[in-house]
């Protein structure tokens, strides 16, 4: 593989490794969120997911520059292409590539989540993060975590063309240092509350 293809094909990879389904959840106690809010919020990240893939694929069928753009204009742009309707949708993370994406609030205290997990042994596949918000809109969040081909733009040891493209569009970045298993950050949405009915 052309070694200015790794970080695209490291990219592409995150997001088809992170959209996989799994049935092991241990999600976080999800008060009052019903489980028809939960598929809501399921279905949205899924979303998110397949038309970053999709982006990317297209954009690397033209070529290396076209793929990086993807990842810093055209992801924004599609999160926010997903938001509407009362619905916002994002990634976040405690060690941000583009400072848009730091996690604060509720998406912290997520990660937080994550974290507790993962430190307790509990795989993090599959599990997922849900609870009311004080408005009574639904937050809802996966974990992203770093594979294998993610090292070559997340890593602890960067090839010199890669950290010259991540120095070039992203001159704040934080997200380097990591290693394969770790915790990237998440994909979150938060959903307008469902009209309760009578019980």
């Amino acid at each position: 593989m052309h070694r200015s293809l790794r970080p695209i094909t490291a990219t592409l990879m995150l997001l088809v490794a992170c959209s996989k389904d799994s049935t092991t959840a241990a999600s976080a106690p999800a008060t009052e969120v019903g489980a028809a809010e939960l598929a809501r919020g399921k279905a949205t990240i899924g979303e998110l997911k397949r038309t970053l893939i999709a982006a990317l694929t297209q954009a690397m069928a033209t070529s290396v520059p076209a793929a990086i753009e993807v990842c810093q204009i055209q992801a924004p742009a599609i999160a926010a292409g997903l938001s509407g309707d009362g619905i916002t949708v994002g990634r976040a993370t405690r060690k941000p590539r583009n400072p848009a994406n730091l996690a604060a609030g509720w998406q912290a205290e997520a990660l937080t989540h994550f974290e507790e997990l993962r430190t307790a042994g509990t795989k993090l596949a599959g599990t997922s993060f849900a609870r009311r918000l004080a408005d009574g809109r639904i937050a809802y969040a996966e974990p992203l975590m770093i594979q294998p081909v993610c090292l070559s733009c997340h890593g602890a040891t960067l090839a010199p063309e890669v950290q010259q493209v991540i120095a070039t569009r992203y001159p704040a970045d934080r997200a380097t240092g990591y290693a394969e298993g770790d915790l990237r950050g998440i994909a979150w949405v938060e959903l307008p509350a469902v009209p309760r009915t009578g019980r």
